[in-house]
């Protein structure tokens, strides 16, 4: 994580980012702190469409749009925890999880937010809905959470039999994602990548690189359908399968910096983003990654990319340090 600079420097470095951007005009700002002395990290962006979405981060600061990121609007009443995810099934439905076991609720569209017992204690760093009642939460120590009545309710799913091991001093998990009420992937620390067909009862270790040694951090996942689907995390690392997780193909991504967050619009479209300014395109399904002009150059090299949403052809926004927030614009 960053350390906290002083007002001053935080200005300098950020007007270099500004006008870095400005020079390359695909990612433009959408977003950022006033420098207030707030300056959180924006850790979760989710869009719904091209027009309706909303950011967390620290301090438990949430801002939603309505008109594509022309204007934000901050939430005035915080919870005073970092909140690392956030995810919306429609409109106005939505959740967000973070720090000591924070769930948050809104059915509102993200204008009030009421918080949900999560019967748990640890950060919980992913959270996922495949529909308005079913959901689960991943964190820290292995921990998942899962809700079938919209959160009124979460249970501990304590991994039940095989290779799925929860508890303390188990390998912290950071996403989750569900194709179906049933099938889901997590994905953590050490390589952990599980597969689950019973919604979360029994998970299936899926990482079939540990003979060969690759245990990189696992940070993020998403699937386009039942069968493909991009695994991103440490040192640049990238994986792809098309056969619902029973093999797991490394894809070039060409760069070593820790890779923070994906999105795939389809098969063939997607985004990744990560450290030192760092966005890939690919539109070939990751055969081939390639470098935005808005990465790791000039002042955008100071700056950590810590998630992106991709929710229509030329729509996209990713997540990034000091509340900033860019739009990619073509």
């Amino acid at each position: 994580m960053l350390k906290k600079s002083t007002l001053s420097i935080l200005a300098i470095v950020f007007l270099s980012l500004l006008f870095s951007y400005a020079a390359f005009g695909k990612w433009d700002r959408s977003r950022a702190d006033d420098f207030t002395g707030e300056e959180a990290r924006m850790l979760g962006i989710h869009f719904v469409d091209e027009k309706i979405g909303c950011a967390v981060g620290d301090y438990g600061i949430i801002v939603t749009t309505k008109n594509g990121g022309a204007t934000w609007e901050k939430m005035k009443k915080r919870q005073d925890k970092d909140l690392w995810d956030v995810h919306f099934i429609n409109d106005k439905v939505g959740w967000a999880s973070g720090d000591t076991g924070t769930i948050l609720y809104t059915k509102d569209g993200g204008e009030s937010w009421r918080r949900q017992d999560s019967v748990s204690t640890v950060a919980l760093y992913g959270i996922y809905f495949f529909d308005e009642r079913n959901g689960w939460a991943v964190g820290a120590n292995g921990t998942i959470r899962a809700t079938t009545n919209s959160g009124s309710i979460w249970a501990s799913i304590s991994g039940g039999r095989g290779a799925a091991v929860v508890g303390e001093g188990a390998p912290g998990l950071w996403d989750i994602h569900f194709v179906t009420p049933k099938k889901g992937w997590v994905v953590g620390e050490s390589g952990a990548i599980k597969m689950t067909t019973d919604g979360g009862k029994t998970w299936v270790d899926q990482n079939n690189f540990a003979a060969s040694g690759i245990d990189n951090n696992m940070s993020t996942l998403d699937f386009v359908n039942e069968t493909t689907g991009w695994v991103v995390g440490e040192d640049g690392i990238i994986l792809n399968t098309t056969d619902g997780g029973n093999t797991w193909t490394k894809q070039e991504s060409g760069v070593t910096e820790w890779l923070n967050g994906v999105d795939f619009l389809s098969e063939k479209e997607g985004l990744v983003v990560g450290e030192y300014g760092t966005v890939l395109r690919t539109t070939d399904g990751g055969q081939t990654w390639v470098l935005e002009t808005s990465g790791s150059q000039q002042g955008a090299s100071k700056y950590r990319f810590y998630d992106v949403s991709f929710p229509k052809p030329k729509s996209a926004f990713l997540a990034a340090d000091w509340g900033l927030i860019l739009k990619y614009n073509q």
